[in-house]
């Protein structure tokens, strides 16, 4: 049996039921069937069925699901379009999470000015910076310079949401010029807060600030924002952790951004970095210095050094030692007063294989008051351990290379320690010891008495 076609009034009062009874499944075949479509009052209908009181987990797919369909079910005319803008206010009142349906309604394509730029605001306030970059890219809208700022420093001050920073310098237009001043501005805010705003900054306890303040410094600067009083700021920061990640990053300012420190910071970490025994991070420091001051520099950490050459402590004795041998191999020394010491310091814990390094690589020498003292010692030691070996006179032997035997004073000396050895209790090699000191005498006599 043939039936005949539905009129259209006929499909109009179909839609008018389905509508009534928001069944979409029935909308969407006599849109298929007979290619109507919702007029604005029925479409205004369908939406706001939609909505529910609030947007939780539960309701979120079936509501975004027909404002989906009911999007697609609309007559494209201008009546319909003012709809959805309509809508969205509506979507941003309500509570819970609606983003999701929000993007589809900015999705749409549909909405006028005015709820664009109330869709994007929204997106900024709540951080779904995705959304706002996907509105960007389609309608054009970008952060103004209040909105950086405030986006800014709100990540910024919150270290798990460092990853959003580059995402929100994806959302303002490069040519906004205030948008440019405010970048510089917000770089030189962060990398100079004061001291006293910022100590756990320099807490090792507190290593996830140092990390949120480098990052948010490194993307800035990678981005293209520039100041240079900021850049120097950010590395007295940097140097002040006093700590390789710091030191490093520092090093990395320098040398991309041109960054500069004082000389006096430095050695204050340098002293700093001796005194807790972190000999390690004495090489992340030095490349730090102006290019004009690492001999002094480097003369005053061997002289700092030194200090810590304990013969009571042989381990951190060890470690100092290394330290020194580092600097010296790396930038040798231009300082006699240092690598006297540094020979001093090694007799005393009677190191004489690096003494006689000390001394032949680097010119090191005794005064001759502790030339004196330090010979005697040793054959106080001679004497009190009666060795009859001669062996046991090579370190003595050793030792007398380290004075100058142009010194005047030398000769004098020499004379006064045979005499006050020729009237000590009798021990195994007394002699041998008179002898050598007496044969060294000569030696030395020669070239003074030609000289005169």
């Amino acid at each position: 049996m043939n039936t005949a076609p539905l009129t259209l009034d006929a499909v109009r009062v179909l839609m008018d039921e389905a509508v009534r009874r928001n069944n979409f499944p029935a909308m969407w075949q006599l849109k298929s069937r007979y290619g109507i479509t919702l007029s604005a009052a029925q479409f205004k209908d369908v939406l706001w069925q939609t909505l529910p009181q609030s947007f939780h987990v539960y309701v979120i797919p079936s509501a975004e699901n027909k404002i989906r369909m009911a999007l697609d079910l609309m007559t494209h005319d201008d009546a319909s379009e003012r709809i959805v803008s309509d809508f969205l206010q509506e979507v941003l009142k309500a509570k819970g999470y609606p983003e999701d349906v929000v993007n589809r309604l900015a999705e749409s394509k549909m909405l006028n000015e005015n709820a664009q730029k109330e869709a994007f605001d929204f997106f900024v306030s709540i951080g779904r910076f995705d959304y706002a970059k996907a509105m960007k890219e389609q309608y054009g809208i970008s952060l103004n310079s209040t909105q950086l700022k405030e986006q800014l420093f709100k990540t910024y001050e919150s270290p798990k949401k460092s990853y959003q920073l580059q995402r929100i310098l994806n959302l303002y237009d490069k040519d906004n010029k205030s948008c440019t001043v405010i970048l510089r501005e917000v770089l030189k805010t962060v990398a100079m807060q004061p001291q006293d705003h910022s100590s756990k900054l320099f807490d090792r306890n507190y290593g996830n600030l140092f990390d949120n303040y480098m990052i948010f410094i490194n993307t800035l600067l990678s981005h293209g924002v520039r100041d240079q009083a900021a850049v120097d700021a950010a590395m007295k920061k940097a140097v002040s952790t006093l700590g390789s990640q710091g030191l490093e990053w520092a090093g990395q300012l320098k040398t991309n951004y041109q960054a500069s420190i004082d000389f006096g910071k430095l050695e204050v970490a340098m002293n700093k970095a001796v005194d807790e025994r972190q000999f390690f991070l004495l090489e992340l420091i030095f490349p730090l210095f102006a290019s004009d001051d690492t001999d002094t520099a480097n003369n005053r950490v061997l002289e700092k050094l030194a200090s810590k050459l304990d013969p009571r402590y042989y381990y951190i004795y060890r470690m100092a030692k290394n330290a020194c041998k580092q600097r010296l191999a790396s930038s040798g020394c231009t300082s006699q007063k240092a690598v006297d010491t540094l020979l001093k310091k090694a007799l005393e814990n009677k190191d004489i294989p690096w003494a006689s390094e000390l001394n032949s690589k680097y010119n090191a020498y005794l005064d001759i008051r502790m030339f004196n003292y330090h010979i005697l010692n040793q054959v106080y030691v001679i004497k009190r351990c009666k060795h009859t070996d001669p062996y046991f006179l090579d370190d003595l032997i050793a030792s007398l290379r380290f004075v100058k035997t142009d010194n005047p004073d030398l000769p004098g000396t020499i004379e006064g320690m045979v005499e006050r050895i020729r009237k000590m209790e009798k021990f195994p090699l007394q002699q041998n010891v008179v002898d050598m000191l007496s044969s060294f005498l000569e030696d030395i006599q020669t070239p003074l008495m030609v000289n005169n």
